[in-house]
Formats: structure tokens, C-alpha cells, sequence
């Protein structure tokens, strides 16, 4: 539960949405709807013009479409994180995000590379844990699909005499053994790529908490203060005050 609040915390209100995107919601709608007159326009103009110019047509507007993202969703991004946050770029944005994480991460009660380190492992072993609890899903799926066919198989074929009605009351039982083998694979593969989509998350979030615990060291051993210049600038934010004391993951 305690490493869900945590993901919740950087993946959502560290993420691009909450922190750039959300603000540009106008400009989202006006580029979904460029978009979508793009492709309206290409459906008219194929019904009024020869054949030959369906490619030139198609390729000038899948051109449009990366002019219109940057004209209305990058460049005002990067306009944005200049305004607000006082952000030449987006590289400065990921340290900015890395600062928070650490800020936040110091509220809570890691406030040295020790810490950090009792975190790591604290995270290893949930998702460890995690991972474990997955397993036995796959042995439970193909008990319950043998007991279900052993029963049914034993019900019908104990009830019919003629041999041809056995016959097929078996192929019947194969046939459904075989859906709900594909039945099991498919929701084995839900639950298998909700695994990997947190073990990805646990892999990024491992390597944020490295990368602070390098800053710090840096810190300890010479003048250099990575965090510094961003300190001030969050400092100087209200908004981005508000996401540091954020109540804990813990």
C-alpha cells in the first residue's frame, strides 16, 4: 500500500499532465480538433479530386499533424515551464522532478543516503512480494479449469449408455477445454502486464532514488549543490510547495 501511495506520488503529481499538460488544456482541445478537421477536410477533398492526388493529399496532412504539436503543445509547453517554473528547458524540468521527489522523500523521514538505501530495499521486497502473490493465480487457474472439466466430463458421460453419444460428449469436453485454456492464457496476460507495467515503474522509481542519493553524496564530499538552483525556484512556487507536503506515502 505504502509503495502504491509512493508510485501515485511521481508517476501522477510529478508526471507532465500534473505539473505542465493540465494547464494547456485549451490548447489539447484545439489541437484534437485541428486534427479532426484534418481529417474531415481529407475525406471531402478525396470525394471532389482525382484519384491521383489521394497520396500528395494524405502526406501533406500527416505533415500538418506534427506542425500543429509543436506549434500548440511543445512549444507552449516549453513557453510554460519558462513562465511558471522558471525552466530553460526540459532537461531542467526531470531535475526539478527529481528535486521534488527528494524533497518530499526528505519530509517523510528519508533525509540520508542510509535512509534512501532502507527505502530501496523496502521497495525490492514489496514488489518481490507482489510478484510472488501473481504465481500462484497461473496454478489456481489450471486447478479450477481440470476439476470443472473432470466434473463435467464424469456428470455427462456417466449419464449417457450409447457409445456415439459419449463420443461426442468428449470431443464437446476438449473443445471447452481448449476455450477455457485460451480463457485462463488471456487473463494469466492481463494480470502478467500489470505486473511488468509496476515492475517498469519500480525500475524508474529505484533509479530517481539513486540518482538522489548520488547528488547527495556529491554534496557531502565537495561545495557543489546540485539541488540549490532548484531549491529556490520551488521554494518561490507555491504550487510546487503544495506538492512537497503532500501528506506521506507512509
Amino acid at each position: 500500500m505504502a509503495i502504491k501511495k509512493l508510485n501515485d506520488f511521481y508517476f501522477k503529481k510529478l508526471s507532465s499532465w500534473n505539473l505542465i499538460h493540465s494547464f494547456m488544456k485549451g490548447f489539447w482541445r484545439a489541437f484534437f480538433l485541428l486534427v479532426l478537421l484534418l481529417i474531415v477536410g481529407n475525406v471531402i477533398v478525396m470525394n471532389l479530386v482525382d484519384n491521383r492526388f489521394f497520396i500528395p493529399v494524405i502526406l501533406v496532412s500527416l505533415l500538418c499533424i506534427p506542425l500543429f504539436y509543436y506549434l500548440l503543445i511543445y512549444n507552449r509547453a516549453k513557453k510554460f515551464i519558462k513562465t511558471r517554473y522558471q525552466l530553460r528547458n526540459f532537461k531542467e524540468l526531470a531535475v526539478m522532478r527529481r528535486y521534488l521527489l527528494f524533497a518530499y522523500l526528505e519530509k517523510s523521514g528519508f533525509s540520508s543516503r542510509d535512509d534512501l538505501e532502507k527505502l530501496l530495499r523496502f521497495i525490492h521486497s514489496e514488489m518481490a512480494e507482489e510478484k510472488k502473490n501473481y504465481k500462484p493465480l497461473s496454478t489456481m487457474i489450471g486447478v479450477f479449469i481440470a476439476a470443472f472439466l473432470a466434473i463435467l466430463g464424469g456428470s455427462f458421460l456417466f449419464l449417457m449408455n450409447d457409445v456415439a453419444e459419449r463420443l461426442i460428449a468428449a470431443v464437446i469436453i476438449i473443445v471447452m477445454a481448449i476455450v477455457l485454456y485460451f480463457f485462463g492464457i488471456t487473463i494469466m496476460s492481463v494480470i502478467r502486464s500489470k505486473s511488468e507495467i509496476n515492475a517498469k515503474k519500480e525500475h524508474e522509481l529505484t533509479k530517481e532514488i539513486i540518482a538522489i542519493q548520488t547528488a547527495m553524496l556529491v554534496t557531502e564530499n565537495t561545495s557543489y549543490h546540485p539541488f540549490l538552483a532548484m531549491e529556490k525556484k520551488v521554494n518561490e512556487n507555491d504550487f510546487l510547495k503544495e506538492i512537497i507536503t503532500s501528506r506521506s506515502f507512509l
